[in-house]
């Protein structure tokens, strides 16, 4: 029996090294080895083209009936018919040259697969935090619930069953081990180095912790703690100007953009890795977020708010996790934390204990079972 082919559509070609080292990235190429892994046959489909966000490609793209600039789904193509799967990763927003893309996909190949990852659900609040976005989601509003005609499930990390009147496939996010090394623990000295990886913005509610890293000295805290963001992002300006006005340049390191070696040498240094303090404000509760697998993978401790999908019914201990409500985060709970860690176990025990959890739980062939159970049990009903 010949393989069962299929395609994945997502990103776009001659990406900048940002793009190129993101974790979304690194995420799609895990889960395109996992699908080939397991004896099918399955290629990326990117977008032909390299192009630049400005302001009037943005404002193009609020207009009724435009797509969102690379997206790879913007037209149909002869080349996408004959397969039998389709793994498409929602684009920014849903759009109609979108949705009339994935109708003709689904005219052409009545009996394929055709699944849809939501890579974040509910998504609501990210496209309506600014009026200048209010046109992206009255899209998702109009063309939505046209997509239950077209394709076969909706795949997701949140905890929905159903969505939009589509069966879900839930899937927790993997990590590809072979990407990541653990960390090399560097000589210690009395400082707390924390690290934060993101593309920034207000949902990663770093302020919070600044805000309590300044309350915690000017109350006379005296054990150094430094946070080191990594990233770029609309929120790093804010972040900068905290910085200055509460006076912790010593206590706050922002690196911009790191990759590969360089990113390793900033982890080499950390003893907890910061998730996201802000994830409920976007209605999310229970959350999978790729920065928490790169760490978990690295072998750190974490910090978040809200719950963290893979501790769920487990006995883990290295995950702090504080009241969704604090606007302020405490600094000597994050101490305590610490101290509770280390004090007893060295940095490369608690590391390679962690790892060991990580390999069981998120390895992306694990994660990723639902989905290719999926896939091959209804090809196979029309084989």
């Amino acid at each position: 029996m010949s393989k069962i082919k299929g395609l994945y559509f997502y990103g776009y070609e001659n990406a900048d090294i940002r793009f190129r080292n993101a974790g979304i990235e690194k995420k799609v190429a895990a889960q395109i080895k996992a699908l080939n892994q397991s004896g099918l046959s399955c290629r990326q489909v990117k977008y032909p083209k390299r192009f630049s966000l400005s302001i009037w490609r943005k404002i193009i793209m609020r207009l009724p009936f435009q797509g969102p600039i690379g997206d790879c789904l913007s037209r149909h193509k002869p080349e996408f018919d004959g397969f039998d799967f389709y793994y498409i990763r929602r684009p920014v927003f849903l759009s109609l040259p979108h949705l009339l893309s994935i109708r003709k996909i689904r005219k052409h190949n009545p009996n394929a697969v055709i699944l849809y990852e939501l890579w974040t659900y509910p998504f609501k609040k990210e496209l309506t935090s600014r009026l200048f976005d209010y046109p992206l989601w009255w899209k998702e509003v109009c063309y939505m619930p046209f997509l239950k005609r077209y394709i076969n499930r909706y795949v997701t990390v949140s905890n929905h069953n159903k969505i939009s009147g589509v069966t879900t496939i839930k899937m927790a996010n993997g990590i590809d081990f072979d990407l990541i090394s653990p960390i090399n623990p560097l000589p210690g000295n009395d400082a707390i180095h924390i690290i934060a990886v993101a593309k920034i913005s207000v949902w990663h509610g770093y302020d919070r912790f600044l805000q309590g890293m300044y309350r915690y000295y000017k109350s006379g805290g005296k054990q150094k703690i430094v946070l080191h963001i990594v990233g770029t992002g609309f929120g790093q300006q804010k972040l900068n100007e905290m910085i200055k006005k509460m006076n912790l340049n010593e206590n706050v390191v922002m690196h911009g953009f790191k990759t590969g070696a360089e990113l390793d040498a900033i982890y080499n240094k950390c003893h907890l890795g910061l998730i996201s303090l802000a994830t409920q404000d976007k209605d999310i509760y229970i959350h999978s977020t790729l920065k928490s697998r790169e760490y978990l993978a690295k072998g750190l401790p974490t910090i978040a708010t809200g719950i963290t999908d893979v501790f769920v019914n487990t006995d883990y201990k290295y995950n702090l996790e504080l009241p969704m409500n604090e606007k302020i985060v405490d600094m000597n709970r994050i101490i305590a934390f610490y101290d509770q860690i280390y004090t007893h176990a060295t940095r490369q025990q608690v590391m390679t204990e962690i790892r060991e959890f990580a390999e069981r739980t998120i390895a992306i062939q694990t994660t990723m079972k639902p989905i290719i159970q999926y896939i091959k049990d209804t090809v196979n009903l029309y084989k």
